[in-house]
């Protein structure tokens, strides 16, 4: 009985405690909200509340040490509860941060921003580049910078509008190899990785030209990912002794830069980030930089970057500057090696390659000459041998010409099978008359016979040394300035990747000269080649050649000119290297006077794409005219693509019949179609008055009714 007594006891006080705890509410589902998503705070900082309402018990998570959230968690509640977010005061950049409130499975991310008294990190970069918009492809040869700017010209920054560039010695991009961004340990920085800039020649230079400054701001960071990595050689650490970089105010002397490394730096073939800091005269508004490679085909650079920064540097007196070339010295003057062997060009040839044997040839300029670069073909009673670029070429490119008679030193090598000069400079020039005497064999590696095809049987034969014979209409025009076009005959059609006016042996830009267009039926010759699996005619180094053609019912535009049709017909022309040689120029079947005042240098500007060059900084025309009498009927639309060069103070004007035909426009520094319409007949005088700089003429493209 007391047993029994004391459990019924004992069970109705455990009830009593029961009844009297409360109950949990039930706040149902789990969900978390926030009263703000983002918070802005000054930089002097201070204090904001937000709301938190949690059916769960919540923490706050943030990784910012000058932030604090006050409470850091809570518990679950129907009621909204308040939090402090504190920020401290900021001296420095505008910054960011996240703070995330969680339930378990559930979050709420609260962004908080304070502003800085040195702006945002964008505003800092002045000038970056990680040469990535595509991805560049090796097809028969990585592509050379000065022609592929849609693969790798990604500027960016306060000051990248105004830059151009320049280069020299086999610059190009590529995505062989170890890249910045290799995650297996051959990188030692976050790298951007997919395309680098590779440096294949002991001539090469880089040159980014005319970023524009706040000439109020002193102290710049410059820095840039680079590699250095041959098999040739046992060590391949990075050395600033081979690969030396610069900087310029005016881009003609420059001043060299002292870069480093961090101290801790695996610098034996794989990737790290050098740097360095520079101070800068008060007032420089322009500022140039160079790359200067003396070691063929061992070093890469990627993730170039210059920006503002908080303290002083490496102090630049541009006074002191020298001028610079791939294989220079300080002051612009090739050092001659120690054993140089004459030769005759024909011993040239026989001779094996090498980067350490030095040759001495004197010949005959001929062929078509590059004249950024200083390619040209060199001729004697023996042969004739392809130059590959001149170190000291702007001695003497005002005065190079066919026909004179040049003397080089240079290195015997190979591209793909095609003998070159390389690493050369010129000893000594004498002009000619203007006429090669002894131009060597202009048919010298010419195929002796070529196979006829249609088009299906050459997309059908094998990728090797037969040549064929192809002839198609011309369906589409992709590059007149290469030759790159598309023909088909009534069994298909094929891409033809470049093609020059006649055999060249390598792609001298000369398509143009032979005025073809859309609708035309041409006859060629190629090899049978691909790009990604895709059979091609054409190729690098060896492109197509013209052989003939029969002009089509009309012909249509390789580019349609700006504005539409305007008329029944249309004249058009894009200019190439050489054009405007004599007084009297005949442009795709239309006769040109050509007449330069005060001035006598022409060039071609390739890599920005702004035509043939008219005059330069050093010698600047006072006025330039290209008039001509052979279109008939009226015109009503001239449309001219212009440009000046930096610093050019140029006005272009167009005249027809002896008066003014629309409104004369100022030069802009990038091509620009300049528009002129009216109703006129009778002589075309487009002229250009000019007080400072070059200007130059990509396309004339004249409307008539």
């Amino acid at each position: 009985m007391k047993i029994r007594n004391f459990v019924v006891s004992a069970l109705a006080a455990a009830v009593a405690l029961v009844s009297c705890k409360p109950q949990e509410e039930n706040l149902g589902m789990p969900s978390i909200k926030i009263g703000e998503s983002a918070v802005e705070f000054t930089s002097e900082g201070g204090e904001k509340q937000l709301t938190i309402t949690a059916t769960r018990d919540w923490m706050a998570d943030w990784d910012a040490d000058w932030l604090v959230v006050s409470p850091e968690s809570g518990s679950a509640s129907a009621d909204a509860q308040t939090v402090t977010v504190t920020a401290l005061s900021n001296t420095g950049m505008d910054r960011s941060a996240d703070v995330k409130f969680t339930i378990g499975m559930a979050s709420k991310t609260l962004k908080v921003t304070q502003a800085g008294p040195g702006g945002s990190a964008e505003a800092l970069v002045v000038y970056s580049n990680d040469f990535d918009i595509s991805k560049a492809q090796n097809n028969s040869g990585w592509p050379y910078l000065d022609s592929n700017y849609d693969l790798w010209d990604n500027k960016k920054g306060t000051g990248s509008e105004s830059v151009t560039y320049a280069f020299g010695g086999k610059m190009s991009v590529r995505t062989s190899g170890k890249l910045s961004n290799d995650g297996s340990g051959f990188s030692h920085y976050a790298g951007s990785g997919m395309n680098k800039v590779f440096f294949g020649a002991a001539t090469s230079i880089f040159k980014i030209q005319n970023i524009t400054l706040d000439g109020a701001k002193t102290d710049y960071a410059l820095s840039f990912g680079g590699q250095r990595y041959t098999q040739d050689d046992a060590s391949n650490v990075f050395s600033f002794d081979e690969f030396k970089v610069y900087v310029s105010n005016d881009a003609e002397k420059w001043v060299p830069v002292a870069m480093a490394f961090p101290a801790d730096a695996d610098l034996d073939g794989d990737w790290n980030l050098a740097s360095s800091k520079i101070t800068l005269p008060s007032g420089t508004e322009k500022l140039s930089i160079a790359f200067v490679c003396t070691k063929s085909s061992a070093y890469s650079i990627d993730d170039v970057l210059l920006e503002l920064a908080s303290e002083a540097g490496q102090a630049i007196d541009f006074s002191k500057g020298e001028e610079i070339g791939g294989t220079t010295g300080g002051g612009g003057s090739v050092t001659p090696p120690s054993d140089i062997v004459d030769v005759t060009v024909a011993e040239f040839n026989a001779k094996p390659v090498s980067t350490t044997d030095w040759y001495r040839l004197t010949g005959t300029v001929s062929g078509p000459i590059n004249t950024q670069y200083g390619n040209y073909d060199l001729s004697d009673d023996t042969g004739k041998v392809y130059v590959y670029g001149t170190s000291n070429w702007s001695e003497y490119s005002s005065d190079f010409a066919e026909g004179g008679t040049v003397t080089i030193v240079g290195q015997r090598g190979d591209y793909n099978g095609k003998i070159e000069v390389l690493e050369s400079y010129i000893e000594s020039y004498t002009p000619g008359e203007g006429g090669s005497d002894n131009p060597g064999n202009e048919n010298e590696g010419k195929p002796a016979s070529l196979v006829k095809a249609t088009v299906a049987e050459f997309l059908a034969a094998a990728e090797d040394d037969t040549w064929y014979e192809l002839t198609g209409e011309i369906i589409s025009i992709a590059k007149e300035d290469y030759g790159n076009f598309t023909i088909k005959d009534a069994t298909g059609e094929v891409y033809i990747y470049g093609m020059t006016n006649g055999w060249v042996g390598h792609n001298d830009k000369s398509f143009s000269k032979i005025g073809l267009k859309v609708g035309d039926t041409v006859t060629l010759g190629t090899l049978r080649g691909s790009y990604q699996g895709t059979p091609q005619g054409g190729g690098n180094p060896v492109p197509a050649y013209y052989i003939s053609h029969v002009p089509g019912e009309g012909g249509g535009e390789v580019t349609p000119p700006a504005g539409g049709d305007d008329g029944e017909g249309a004249w058009s022309y894009t200019f190439a290297n050489g054009d405007l040689g004599s007084s009297t120029v005949t442009l795709n079947g239309l006769s040109w006077n050509f007449v330069m005042n005060d001035a006598d240098y022409l060039g071609f500007d390739s890599s920005n794409g702004r035509g043939l060059q008219m005059g330069k900084k050093a010698d600047p025309a006072s006025s330039i005219t290209l008039s001509t009498e052979g279109i008939e009927g009226t015109v009503t639309k001239i449309v001219v693509n212009s440009a000046g060069a930096s610093g050019t103070d140029a006005v272009i004007s167009v005249k027809v019949g002896g008066n003014e035909f629309g409104s004369s426009q100022n030069l802009s520094t990038t091509p620009t179609d300049y528009v002129f319409e009216g109703q006129a007949s009778g002589k075309i005088e487009i002229g250009w008055t000019v007080t400072a700089a070059a200007v130059y003429v990509k396309s004339i493209t004249i409307y008539t009714e």
